[in-house]
């Protein structure tokens, strides 16, 4: 068994056998930036979305979310900020997010 663990590389010696420090992140955005995002993609869908209204709890539900899309979807086509919109589409309604976006952000 030791021999077939060692003839396997761990992460370090990967990372190093291709020029890539440990310590590096793979992808990192600030709060500013996620918000400069989500806020380009509201104006983009013409969303007609309360943005000043949203709640501190709420936002930071958005704000999770999106990670989580930025996680599972691919950046094209808007897929994570629409991933983002459609997992909190019923709590978004109360800010203004209608049926009818949420039909429209659908990429089923």
């Amino acid at each position: 068994m030791e021999k077939i663990i060692k003839k396997f590389m761990n992460a370090t010696e990967i990372l190093q056998s291709v020029g890539l420090k440990t310590n590096n992140a793979i992808f990192s955005f600030n709060n500013g930036e996620a918000v400069e995002r989500l806020l380009e993609f509201i104006k983009e869908w013409e969303l007609q979305i309360q943005i000043k209204k949203i709640s501190e709890k709420d936002r930071e539900t958005l704000f999770a979310s999106y990670a989580d899309s930025i996680i599972d979807y691919h950046p094209e086509n808007d897929h994570q900020e629409r991933g983002a919109f459609l997992r909190n589409g019923k709590m978004l309604m109360k800010y203004g997010l209608t049926k009818d976006d949420i039909r429209r952000l659908d990429f089923c």
